[in-house]
């Protein structure tokens, strides 16, 4: 699995707002956390071409978390089990992310003291979370796993809201209005069989809220630190790699496993990375109003892209539809103000 988000991802960047002050900031989505850096309005009239490259960049994270649930469906198949699946996957994105980051000397003078916030949430999203996606990806398709995924803005939001004290707002009600109609419509859907179908959105739905505990508290612990993206992305992606393993191992011929798996994930592997490097990419260069709303569109590309890709093997109606405009309308209003 993210979130998004798919796995979704997040990372802390660093803060230069015209006060000076450092200013932490939640991304929403499929459930994702990261902070960001404000444009200087005069560098941004300057250059024209930099909105134009950061809606690029949103964009393609937002395709490529959409894309990903695919491609994982695509490579699920009789022998390949999802810890397994989601240990390649994971691995594949660490190694791109860790990459990026020793080409741009993001590990030179850091802090590693740091990084424990994401190494510690890391645990669990990416980790479990990405277990939980896969196997509901497995379970109810790519379209509706992505879905129900998306509705962790709302369970990020409250959870600001009640523990961490975060005012309510009204583009958050409105938002979680839409999201849970959304919701609604999709788990009233019928067809298939009933148990795979309500273990399928158990598992998407847990997934979604860990997604959203995570983002609060790397956001809680995190804050005022000058961790790079990258490095932050490499971190998490490091500890949900290891848990992911522990999870592998516990069941015989693990080795064997990994192995089934390997050759299948490599693409789910890379279109995570490339997830990953379009998000910071575009949160480091752009306001998080512009970039989260448009990252909040993954649920809507994981459709468009079964549709295009796995056609009617999808199962995919105007109820779907209409439940994914809901929640992708929702998330991306929550994010827009948070």
């Amino acid at each position: 699995m993210a979130s998004a988000t798919a796995g979704r991802g997040w990372g802390i960047v660093r803060t230069e707002p015209t006060s000076g002050a450092a200013n932490l900031r939640t991304a929403g989505r499929s459930a994702a956390w990261l902070a960001r850096r404000l444009w200087e309005p005069k560098v941004a009239s300057s250059n024209l071409a930099v909105p134009i490259l950061v809606v690029l960049l949103a964009a393609g994270a937002a395709l490529s978390f959409g894309a990903l649930a695919v491609t994982i469906r695509l490579a699920l198949g009789p022998g390949v089990d999802a810890e397994a699946a989601s240990l390649v996957t994971t691995v594949i994105a660490c190694v791109v992310c860790a990459a990026l980051a020793a080409a741009k000397g993001d590990f030179s003078g850091l802090v590693w003291r740091d990084t424990w916030p994401f190494l510690v949430t890391g645990l669990f999203a990416p980790g479990i979370t990405q277990i939980l996606f896969t196997r509901a990806v497995g379970l109810i398709g790519p379209s509706r796993t992505a879905v129900l995924v998306g509705v962790s803005p709302v369970l990020s939001a409250a959870i600001a809201v009640t523990v961490l004290g975060e005012p309510l707002r009204l583009a958050l009600v409105l938002g979680t209005m839409l999201v849970v109609a959304g919701g609604t419509l999709l788990v009233q859907e019928r067809g298939g069989t009933t148990g795979l179908l309500s273990l399928g959105f158990s598992l998407a739905l847990g997934a979604a809220f860990l997604f959203g505990m995570r983002d609060n508290l790397v956001r809680w612990a995190a804050r005022g630190n000058d961790v790079p993206g990258f490095v932050a992305a490499t971190a998490s992606l490091v500890t949900a790699s290891l848990v992911i393993l522990v999870v592998v191992a516990l069941r015989p011929r693990g080795v064997a496993r990994i192995g089934r798996a390997a050759k299948p994930f490599l693409l789910s592997g890379l279109v995570y990375g490339v997830s990953y490097v379009c998000l910071y990419s575009a949160f480091d260069r752009g306001r998080v109003t512009v970039v989260a709303p448009l990252v909040a569109t993954e649920s809507l590309w994981a459709v468009l892209v079964s549709i295009v890709v796995l056609r009617r093997s999808e199962r995919i109606g105007v109820r779907l539809l209409l439940a994914t405009a809901l929640v992708v309308g929702g998330g991306a209003l929550i994010s827009s103000f948070r």
